[in-house]
């Protein structure tokens, strides 16, 4: 979880509130969880739900954006991407809509498959395919120019 909400909002601290906060709604809203989907997939989408409104906060205070690169670790890319590239990569990330970026780190870095993905974000398997392969060609394009 600490790990989804790290990806969305870019550091450590925020991550951490958002788990936090994500729990006590969780824990305020069990009554509501019907069963239809995993527990697993109904905790995930409250974990992106808070990481959006914490997105759509910054958004009102721009101001208080950092990127604090303290602590930052890529595990699938750790020892294979120095820190500059560790840099680009994230803030080529946070420059993504919140739909690409959710599809991109729940595959990429959390490894959930896209029929979870599509269950967690309310949309279609296919749907999900597309978004990342759309992700990752433009992820690709801002990279080479950045490099």
């Amino acid at each position: 979880m600490k790990s989804i909400a790290f990806h969305h909002l870019g550091n450590i601290a925020d991550a951490e509130d958002a788990v936090q906060e994500a729990f006590m709604k969780a824990h305020r809203a069990a009554g509501s969880y019907t069963g239809e989907a995993a527990f697993s997939t109904w905790l995930y989408r409250i974990v992106v739900n808070t990481c959006y409104d914490q997105l759509r906060k910054r958004k009102r205070r721009p101001e208080d954006f950092i990127i604090d690169d303290e602590g930052v670790t890529f595990e699938w890319h750790a020892e294979t991407v120095d820190d500059a590239k560790r840099l680009t990569l994230l803030k080529l990330l946070a420059d993504l809509p919140e739909q690409r970026r959710t599809v991109f780190t729940l595959f990429e870095i959390e490894g959930l498959s896209h029929a979870e993905i599509g269950s967690i974000l309310g949309i279609t398997e296919g749907n999900s395919k597309w978004i990342l392969f759309a992700t990752k060609k433009q992820l690709k394009e801002r990279w080479t120019t950045n490099q």
